[in-house]
């Protein structure tokens, strides 16, 4: 009898904790997504959610593809990360295969990380940027503080933000001079505005 109950006990805990994730974490998560400018168009898999800056909503799923779309800039795609949920691998514990196949199904199994994203949407037209002073120094100050993290790295063409610069500015890639001469003088302006000014004199 005591073997019986117990048995019932194990089997009414595995139950229960079947959809462990899914009861705990969901199977959506807020996120959030902005942009310089804002105003641009954010769409998950084709599918826009709205106008940044935007938060909202996502069912839980993997490989998404997210992109911002603004008139006059360069369309910026990402994948929208995700991780394992931890509460999935205790349900693949207690709940067996069964649980961790509900989680699958549902998504809980997934958690977006990160949950906010921000990107500086680049110019469509280079050199109609390079025709305003205003435009090049503004933009420039925005990604600043990301430019010079890419400097004090190294190779900071690899860098997307620095390698837009780079297109906004007409440097080639290929261009070691000038490339050297441009972390130069972001390194040499700790200040965003005096950086933006000095890049602006240089390249303008």
């Amino acid at each position: 009898m005591k073997q019986t109950m117990l048995t019932c006990l194990v089997i009414s805990g595995s139950l229960l904790c079947a959809a462990c994730a899914t009861i705990v974490g969901g199977t959506s998560q807020s996120v959030s997504f902005e942009s310089e400018p804002s105003g641009a168009t954010v769409r998950v898999d084709g599918k826009a959610i709205g106008e940044t800056p935007v938060s909202t909503r996502l069912d839980k799923k993997d490989d998404q593809t997210l992109t911002f779309e603004l008139a006059g800039y360069k369309t910026v795609t990402k994948e929208l990360a995700t991780k394992t949920e931890p509460w999935f691998f205790g349900n693949l514990i207690t709940g067996g295969l069964f649980g961790s196949t509900t989680d699958f199904a549902s998504g809980a199994v997934y958690e977006y990380s990160p949950d906010q994203y921000f990107v500086t949407l680049p110019p469509e037209d280079s050199a109609g940027m390079l025709n305003d002073r205003q435009q090049i120094e503004r933009y420039v100050v925005v990604i600043y503080d990301e430019l010079r993290r890419a400097v004090a790295r190294g190779n900071p063409e690899t860098n997307e933000t620095f390698a837009n610069l780079m297109d906004a500015l007409g440097i080639d890639p290929d261009e070691t001079t000038r490339i050297d001469t441009l972390s130069r003088l972001i390194m040499d302006h700790p200040d965003a505005v005096a950086g933006a000014n000095a890049i602006a004199d240089r390249y303008y």
